[in-house]
């Protein structure tokens, strides 16, 4: 074998190893340091840490009387609220944001206005596990969770709420 040889040899082999390189940082480094980072947000959230624009574009924040959704990258901040009364239906679904799935919550009201949450907003969690306390009916997170999540990029729309009321119109 002469010069020529060994140099594609070797830049064969240079090439083979920032494949490897690439594709391990890929596998490996990159969804090693996302699920961190989650790790991270969840425990902030459930040591009730105030969320930061950074990491949320939105929080969601909601007691006896209702929900209030909040933009926090805006400069003037505005919020959504809807009254846990008000809410008439309750519907969970799936966006396909193209490489991935995010779960989404639609609380509607009576003139089929609503407010749309997602598991990317602050609060998502303890919203999900605290609905059947608001509206009484209402299907718990483990009773719907599988049906929505799977399969993936499916939309898999789920009622989990619908006022008593409603039902008779």
């Amino acid at each position: 074998m002469g010069k020529a040889e060994y140099e594609a040899i070797g830049i064969c082999l240079v090439i083979v190893t920032i494949g490897v390189c690439f594709f391990l940082y890929r596998r490996w480094f990159i969804p090693r340091s996302i699920r961190r980072n989650l790790e991270r947000l969840r425990r902030e959230e459930e040591e009730g840490l105030p969320p930061h624009p950074r990491d949320y574009h939105f929080a969601i924040s909601f007691d006896a009387n209702g929900i209030i959704l909040t933009n926090l990258r805006s400069r003037k901040p505005q919020a959504t609220a809807v009254r846990w009364q008000e809410v008439r239906r309750a519907t969970v679904f799936k966006r396909d944001l193209f490489t991935y799935d995010c779960i989404c919550l639609l609380l509607s009201q009576s003139d089929e206005t609503g407010i749309e949450l997602d598991e990317e907003m602050y609060g998502w969690n303890r919203l999900t596990k605290s609905l059947p306390q608001f509206l009484p009916g209402c299907q718990p997170w483990d009773q719907w969770f599988s049906t929505v999540a799977f399969p993936a990029f499916a939309t898999n729309q789920t009622e989990i709420y619908y006022h008593a009321d409603q039902r008779n119109h």
